[in-house]
């Protein structure tokens, strides 16, 4: 189990709070559990919260591994074949893509 925001740069996305935003709206799982020394709450990464997130989302960083190509190259081929970030009812989640989306433009 990893922090949530070692996750996210473990993914490429720095943005604070990110990861939480996206689970708290019901898109990704995400494991709560209080913070071993202070207390407090903590959302965290598991194995499997890993796994669905990744089934279901790319970023720029894991489409790179992946498909073994540069980030402004996968940029320049996502723009055209019109595949915008993952964002609904306008909520900005950074660069992230739903998967099926990415892998189809990338073909």
């Amino acid at each position: 189990m990893i922090t949530a925001a070692a996750f996210g740069r473990l993914v490429g996305i720095r943005t604070q709070g990110w990861f939480e935003s996206l689970s708290a709206a019901g898109h990704t799982p995400a494991t709560r559990m209080p913070h071993p020394k202070w207390g407090g709450e903590r959302v965290y990464a598991s194995a499997s919260d890993i796994g669905e997130f990744r089934s279901r989302f790319v970023t720029l960083k894991i489409l790179e591994e992946e498909f073994g190509l540069h980030k402004r190259t996968l940029l320049v081929k996502l723009k055209s074949a019109k595949v915008n970030p993952f964002a609904p009812n306008g909520e900005d989640f950074g660069p992230l893509y739903v998967r099926e989306d990415a892998e189809e433009a990338l073909k």
